[in-house]
């Protein structure tokens, strides 16, 4: 058996650490657009490197965080259908 017990809580936990992370990196893509936006509009029409820089700031971690809540509604995913397919049985 791979896993031999798997608590009720886990999902739920799984679950909203990988709704918060989903969220966070929402968070971080509005204010990766609005400061983007004040960047190339304080020099119109050239190339910025403040642009740069802020992908940088907020794309990065904003990559990281998506990715991460991925992985854990992934595995929220796994441990419910590995409840289903495999129930405990009670002594």
């Amino acid at each position: 058996m791979i896993i031999g017990f798997v608590r009720k809580g886990i999902t739920r936990s799984l679950s909203l650490t990988g709704w918060g992370l989903i969220g966070l990196s929402v968070v971080l893509y509005v204010a990766l657009e609005l400061s983007s936006r004040w960047e190339q509009a304080k020099t119109p029409g050239e190339k910025n490197m403040g642009v740069a820089v802020l992908f940088m700031l907020f794309g990065i971690p904003m990559l990281i965080s998506a990715a991460a809540g991925v992985l854990c509604l992934i595995g929220c995913a796994l441990t419910i259908a590995y409840r289903r397919l495999f129930p405990r049985i009670s002594n």
